[in-house]
Order: C-alpha cells, then sequence, then structure tokens
C-alpha cells in the first residue's frame, strides 16, 4: 500500500475493496446460475468468498490488500480466457488499474499492471489458439488490450500527481510541526517540546528508575544590556547562548528557551553534581567568550538553579524548585549555580 497513507487509512481502503468485490462478485455469481452458466458461477462464488476472507484484516493489512488484488487478477483473466458471459468478461479488465494504483501506489503498481497485463495478452492468445472461446470481431482483444493500456496510463498520471502533492502536503505538516517546537531565534527547542520530553523522562524515572536534572537558567541583567546596547545586541546575546549550550551539554541532554531570556536544560541519567559539572563549564564558556555585534562587546553571565527530578513529584513542582534555587543564585550575587 503506498507509504503516505496512514494505517486507519489502509484499513478503510482494504475494506471497501473487500466489500465491493465480495458484492459485486456474489451479484453476477448468481445471475450466472440463474444464465445456467455454472462454472462462471462456481468461479464467482469462490473469488466472492476470497474477497470475504480479505475483509478480516487481522492478520495484516498487506496480505489483505494482496489477497484481494491477486484474485481480482486471477479472475479477470479466467474472464479474458473463457470470455465470460457472452464474451463481456473482458470488459470488466478496467477497474484493475485504478484499484491496484489505490493498493499499491505508483511503483509497485505500475509493475503489478505490467505483469498484469502480460497475463491478459496470454489470455486473449490461449483463448485464440486453443479454442477456449472465440472473440468476434478478431480485433475486439487488441482493442481491449490498447484501451487498457490507455486507462492504465492515465490511471498511474493520476496517481503520480497525487502522490506528488501527497508529498509536498506532508513535507509542509513536518515543516509546520518542527517550526511549531523550535524557538526561531536560537533555533532550540521551545517550552512545547520540553514539557513533552520531561513527561517523558519522568515516566523513565517511575517506571525504570533512571533518574535526570534539571537546570533553569537565567541571564543576569538583561534588561540593563538590552537598555545599553540595543534589542539587536539582546538577541545576538541569546543566540550566542544557544550556541554555547549545545558545545557544552551532554549529547542527550536538551537545552531549551524557556521564555524570554530563561532556559531550561534537562540532562537525563545523571546526579545533582554531574549537572553541576555540566553548569560549571557553561559559566566557564561564557567567560572565555564574549558576545559581540559591531563595535559593542560583553561577557554575559548566568544565574543558575539545579534539582534533580522527584519521582513523587510533579514536573511543575520539579521546575518549581530549580526557580527558587535560581532566585537564590541571584540573591547571593549571580554569576552562580545553586543547587539542592
Amino acid at each position: 500500500m503506498y507509504e503516505y497513507s496512514n494505517n486507519l487509512e489502509r484499513k478503510l481502503i482494504v475494506r471497501f475493496f473487500s466489500s465491493i468485490g465480495f458484492i459485486a462478485t456474489f451479484s453476477m455469481a448468481s445471475l450466472a446460475f440463474i444464465n445456467s452458466s455454472y462454472l462462471l458461477a462456481f468461479t464467482l462464488v469462490v473469488s466472492s468468498f476470497v474477497y470475504l476472507s480479505a475483509f478480516n484484516i487481522g492478520r495484516g493489512v498487506e496480505k489483505s490488500a494482496t489477497v484481494i488484488l491477486y484474485n481480482l487478477y486471477a479472475l479477470m483473466f479466467y474472464l479474458v480466457l473463457t470470455g465470460g458471459a457472452q464474451g463481456t468478461g473482458p470488459i470488466w479488465i478496467f477497474i484493475v488499474s485504478p484499484v491496484t494504483y489505490s493498493i499499491r501506489g505508483l511503483k509497485r503498481g505500475t509493475f503489478d499492471i505490467v505483469l498484469f497485463l502480460s497475463a491478459i495478452v496470454l489470455g486473449f492468445y490461449c483463448a485464440d489458439t486453443f479454442n477456449i472461446y472465440d472473440y468476434n470481431p478478431e480485433q475486439f482483444p487488441v482493442r481491449i488490450i490498447l484501451a487498457f493500456i490507455i486507462v492504465a496510463s492515465l490511471s498511474g498520471y493520476y496517481e503520480f500527481s497525487r502522490e506528488k502533492y501527497s508529498s509536498k502536503l506532508i513535507a509542509l505538516s513536518q515543516k509546520n510541526e518542527f517550526l511549531a517546537t523550535i524557538d526561531p531565534l536560537t533555533n532550540l527547542p521551545n517550552r512545547r517540546f520540553t514539557m513533552n520530553k520531561l513527561i517523558a523522562f519522568k515516566n523513565e524515572l517511575k517506571n525504570n528508575n533512571i533518574p535526570f536534572v534539571i537546570l533553569l537558567a537565567d541571564v543576569d541583567n538583561f534588561k540593563k544590556i538590552n537598555d545599553q546596547f540595543g534589542h539587536d545586541f539582546g538577541d545576538e546575546a541569546l543566540i550566542h547562548l544557544a550556541k554555547t549550550f549545545e558545545n557544552n551539554i551532554p549529547q542527550n541532554a536538551i537545552a531549551s528557551r524557556w521564555g524570554g531570556e530563561e532556559f531550561l536544560i534537562v540532562i537525563p541519567n545523571v546526579t545533582v553534581d554531574e549537572g553541576e559539572l555540566v553548569a560549571e563549564k557553561i559559566h566557564n564558556a561564557l567567560k572565555a567568550s564574549a558576545v559581540s555585534l559591531f563595535s559593542d562587546s560583553v561577557n554575559i553571565t548566568l544565574s543558575i538553579g539545579i534539582t534533580a527530578a522527584n519521582a513523587e513529584r510533579s514536573i511543575d513542582l520539579d521546575i518549581k524548585h530549580a526557580d527558587e534555587l535560581l532566585y537564590k543564585a541571584k540573591e547571593q550575587g549571580k554569576n552562580r549555580t545553586c543547587s539542592f
């Protein structure tokens, strides 16, 4: 089945074709039986129950889809080989290409249709060579095959356009989803993304006893920096800070812009002491690299509060505890880390 449909859509497609296939073939089987075409009726009844079996997708959507498709191919081959009801059997092959592309998508669908077309040509050949059915006029099989190629080509082009358009929609959706979780100034994850990660880390702590620490950091005297150097310089300072975080936190940690000049860092599978080492590394990196814009240059500093997440405590309370430690660092003179 084509990749851009989700599992629920695939189930609906399979069950739709399964239902239509069962209703159509069972109805035609009844008519064939009334018209005393017992072999045709028997073949259609068997085919209808194969469609019905595919309705149960407990064994897998793809397997059920394959059953539907190849049951259709087998039935079409039989109708071409025997002529069906009064030579009208081959007309039904025109439903094959839209069904195939709907189930298989463009690449696999085109491959299957080429195989099906080869089988149909063989069916017409066998019908004529072994006198199974005499199509009249003689040009009828050729015209059916040419018409099928045209319909299949149009169906393939439609599927190509649909997949291309769907790919654009998926790319746009993924881009929007990405943008919704990223701070546009610093390119760090935003509060929404980080809250989801905190929930996941908290579950790991509760279920598997995997600890994590939270570092809540705030730029010291940020309003003064903005007032003295301007908002462009303030933005440059936040960008510089984001790069400093990325270069100095563990690979499995997450640094995010929590709001304004406040940042939250989550480090899984570490203790508070190890978190303090990361904080110290950040302090040293900021001390060694100034923020520069045009002729202005200044070293920014951070106050950081560190706490270990508690399995018995909510995430909001964990963050509140880190926030209390952050302001303790502010009260003690800024440019320092307080932990508990």
